[in-house]
């Protein structure tokens, strides 16, 4: 206070509030949580210094991705994904070393300035606009945490189309705006300098190119600007179209079109594309054109884009080559003939030749499939006589996972039971810790591995690098526990987005490694195995283990449970091995006849295709 900074660091923390009962009841609570964080704080290294780190931008992409879902379209407004933005970042500083400024009129918490920066050796002034009050103060305090001088960055808290607070001109400029937001298209705008030369102002619905408009103001006669767009500014019409074609036909600015793959950005799934713009361009007779939709790694929530599609999308837009089924250099004439409308298709031809659907294999596979739902059937008809209930007919899939999720409720909680062969009744089931029925397996992982393994609530153990495409595990993994077939591990804390709660057997591999957040153990009687995995997905056990954990999280700020809080005081129920063996039998032939229908609707479907090709040949 009382220094030329007071104005950047005003109200830096108004959003923080100590005093809410959120943090505890009484003041000591309050406290003890306040000193707990702190203390965690102070014991990771932010490695500010390390020009290829940036834990703070890491962990925050990691929280907005844990709340994306629940938060809807909210979310992402205030972060673009590290890949996206070092994409924007490399196209605007290609062939720079230095700049002298970069702006960004929609700056979130700052994240796309600060990577322009690690992109040259020198940037010497940062702008930005943001209009919420809670992110624009998260953008200063990301300047100030990579060090960047407060003398150095500008960064206003306004309506950047309704009320610009920068007048001057920039090097660089990159933007990803609130996608087709709304704005008040006013008509006194027609006589904005941002706006007036193109003789129409962009929908009031949609302010995409408004902000391209606005962006192109302040770009300066030398500079770059990169912004991302849905992909209707490409080929909508009305005012849109008309700006589009002043934008091409009278003032040549714009330089490349890059399609990127869909469900990239937090919140929204819709495909999204990269504008280049240049006031002075070398190449000034046409428009590259890149096809980068289907460049990417499926993922859990969301597709990501690894480095060599980055560097595929950099190389290519730097040379401005033509790469089959990827990139096209459009001369102007081309884009005219199309009436201006960018639509990639229209350039970038990526249709790929199907292969050949074998009908004769199709319908074997289809016999043999009928044959396994006839014996499944009879299996399942001679089980549900047993327990007196009705046989599931037909193949509905989404029907027969719901018939096996009401028979598990009933048979667990014992409110159906197998008797014994000669008609009397098994002996109930007895009660036992977890540590009873099961041993730990603590053995290390001692060489080097490439099977890692997580869970995955739907699919079971699963490898990492046949799932991801890559690794997503530490490098270094032989301190990892060494999971064989039949062992079961347990995700016991939440981590990466996986289910806490979680219990999956390994069954497709004879051995890998799992990381040592998870509990690993296996069956003392190898005769439990298939009855306890039926026991673990069904639930059951959920509200147990959730009930510890949450417990753990109240005493001690973890949603965690402990090696030995597993095995001492989770409970389970254990039937006779004789009852066991029904159980787990009647649930695994559902399985077989759900997992038939499955590959059915594949085989169906496959047989449609070939026989399409056949009728259109």
């Amino acid at each position: 206070m009382g220094t030329q900074s007071e104005e950047d660091f005003d109200n830096l923390f108004e959003d923080l509030d100590l005093t809410s009962s959120k943090l505890g009841r009484t003041e000591k609570d309050k406290n003890q949580l306040i000193a707990k964080i702190l203390v965690h704080l102070a014991s990771i290294d932010f490695a500010l210094d390390d020009a290829e780190s940036d834990i703070l931008g890491d962990a925050y992409e990691y929280l907005i991705g844990q709340f994306a879902s629940g938060a809807g379209k909210k979310a992402g407004e205030f972060y673009t994904p590290q890949a996206v933005s070092t994409i924007l970042a490399r196209i605007v500083t290609s062939g720079k070393k230095r700049l002298k400024s970069v702006y960004d009129p929609t700056c979130g918490s700052g994240s796309l300035l600060l990577r322009v920066a690690r992109e040259v050796d020198y940037v010497g002034d940062f702008f930005g606009q943001e209009m919420n009050r809670t992110t624009y103060n998260l953008a200063r305090m990301n300047m100030i945490l990579h060090g960047i001088h407060y003398r150095n960055f500008d960064l206003r808290q306004e309506d950047t189309l309704e009320r610009p607070q920068h007048q001057q001109k920039f090097e660089a400029v990159v933007a990803n705006p609130p996608f087709s937001a709304k704005w008040s298209a006013n008509k006194l705008f027609e006589s904005d300098d941002r706006f007036s030369q193109y003789g129409k102002l962009a929908p009031a619905s949609k302010a995409d190119f408004a902000f391209v408009q606005h962006m192109l103001h302040h770009l300066a006669e030398n500079g770059t600007m990169a912004v991302i767009l849905p992909h209707g500014v490409l080929f909508r019409g009305a005012a849109e179209g008309h700006i589009r074609r002043y934008l091409i036909k009278e003032r040549n600015w714009l330089d490349g079109v890059i399609g990127l793959p869909a469900n990239i950005f937090y919140g929204t799934s819709i495909p999204t594309c990269i504008l280049v713009f240049k006031k002075c361009r070398q190449q000034g007779e046409n428009i590259l054109f890149i096809d980068a939709s289907n460049h990417f790694e499926k993922a859990k929530n969301q597709n990501q884009l690894r480095e060599q599609d980055i560097n595929k999308i950099i190389s290519t837009y730097e040379e401005r080559k033509e790469v089959d089924k990827y990139s096209h250099v459009a001369l102007l004439e081309e884009v005219a003939e199309n009436d201006y409308n960018l639509n990639i298709p229209r350039y970038v031809d990526t249709f790929e030749e199907e292969e050949p659907v074998n009908l004769d294999s199709v319908t074997k596979n289809l016999a043999m499939m009928q044959q396994l739902f006839e014996l499944s059937d009879k299996k399942i008809a001679g089980y549900c006589q047993q327990l007196n209930i009705p046989q599931p007919i037909g193949c509905n899939l989404y029907l027969l996972q719901e018939y096996k999720r009401g028979v598990m409720q009933k048979i667990f909680s014992q409110e159906l039971r197998f008797t014994q062969d000669d008609g009397s009744a098994f002996p109930n089931w007895e009660e036992k810790k977890l540590g009873d029925v099961f041993s730990r397996v603590t053995r290390k992982n001692s060489e080097n591995n490439k099977n890692v393994l997580t869970i995955s609530a739907q699919q079971g153990l699963i490898n990492q690098e046949e799932f991801f495409n890559k690794s997503v595990s530490a490098k270094d993994v032989t301190g990892y526990y060494l999971l064989k077939k039949n062992e079961f591990a347990y995700n016991k804390s939440y981590s990466k987005g996986y289910p806490m709660g979680a219990i999956k057997r390994l069954t497709k591999y004879n051995k890998g490694v799992v990381s040592t957040l998870y509990i690993c153990f296996k069956a003392k009687n190898e005769l439990e195995v298939n009855f306890y995995e039926q026991y673990f997905n069904s639930g059951f056990l959920n509200k147990e283990l959730h009930k510890i954990a949450q417990e753990g999280a109240r005493n001690h700020g973890l949603l965690n449970l402990s090696v030995v809080e597993f095995f001492r005081d989770i409970l389970i129920l254990e039937p006779s091995i004789k009852e066991q063996e029904k159980i787990a039998d009647f649930l695994s032939t559902i399985d077989n006849k759900i997992e038939a229908i499955s590959n059915q609707i594949e085989q169906v479907e496959r047989f449609k295709k070939g026989l399409l090709q056949k009728m259109f040949v």
